[in-house]
């Protein structure tokens, strides 16, 4: 079956806003994080004297934000790779 031309590139910019969305999307996600550390930080509900709670976070906060990273990563591959591809196809 035979893809019309046009269809195709509809297709990848779908592909293209679809990823574009995703990585707004966690980017979004990183900086709501980013404001609730900052919170408890400002109002005193963590110290950055307590060992065991600043463990934790930041254990919490290495894992979170490398799994943000490798995302926006991902994101990033696909978001260059769909404009070669229409390139290719006009």
């Amino acid at each position: 079956m035979v893809i019309n031309i046009n269809l195709r590139i509809n297709l990848l910019e779908l592909y293209f806003h679809k990823y574009l969305q995703y990585k707004i999307l966690t980017i979004t996600i990183l900086f709501a994080y980013f404001i609730g550390i900052l919170i408890p930080f400002l109002t005193g509900q963590l110290s950055l004297i307590n060992f065991s709670s600043m463990f934790l976070v930041t254990i919490i906060s290495s894992a979170f934000i490398s799994i943000i990273v490798i995302l926006i990563n991902k994101f990033n591959y696909h978001l260059k790779r769909i404009p070669e591809e229409l390139k290719l196809l006009k």
